[in-house]
């Protein structure tokens, strides 16, 4: 079974990740930032071989 924290954390980066790109429209360094953490927690759940 999944983490129910893991899950509640990936759905608050994506919404960040989503308001802030309708803000500004282009890719900002935290904005990568987010980006690579959200990767982090999605693999938490997908490990890879």
């Amino acid at each position: 079974m999944h983490d129910p924290h893991v899950l509640l954390q990936i759905e608050q980066l994506r919404k960040e990740l989503n308001e802030r790109y309708e803000e500004q429209k282009t890719i900002t360094p935290e904005m990568v930032e987010l980006s690579v953490q959200l990767d982090h927690l999605l693999n938490k759940l997908h490990p890879h071989p």
